[in-house]
């Protein structure tokens, strides 16, 4: 459970702090999931079927991070919440449609994104 809570953590500062984003800080939300999909594709070698599966999964990611980022209202804490859950549930899904070696890899990825946002 604790893995799964870091790597959802880990995916949302991939998101918060990749090269797209930084790209786009006038965009609120983060890179759009075409971006998302194009990083994964290049750093996994996604095929056409990966793509496929994966495409639907980071759209409705994508959604579901900017309803929470466009509740202003919301406390932060909440907001915080929602977000950490959201990671870990689009973190199993995208997990399930890699191979081992390619979900070896995209932990690997996650792990070194979140060790750079601590040294931010």
């Amino acid at each position: 459970m604790k893995k799964q809570i870091i790597a959802a953590l880990v995916l949302g500062a991939l998101v918060a702090f990749s090269p797209a984003t930084q790209a786009q800080e006038k965009k609120r939300g983060g890179p759009t999931a075409e971006e998302q999909l194009k990083q994964l594709t290049e750093l996994l070698t996604l095929t056409a079927e990966q793509k496929a599966k994966l495409e639907p999964i980071l759209k409705e990611q994508s959604e579901k991070m900017r309803a929470i980022l466009a509740d202003q209202n919301a406390p932060k804490e909440d907001s915080r919440k929602k977000m950490g859950e959201m990671r870990t549930e689009f973190t199993g899904k995208i997990k399930a449609a890699l191979t081992k070696e390619q979900g070896e890899k995209y932990d690997k990825f996650l792990a070194e994104a979140a060790a750079k946002r601590k040294k931010q």
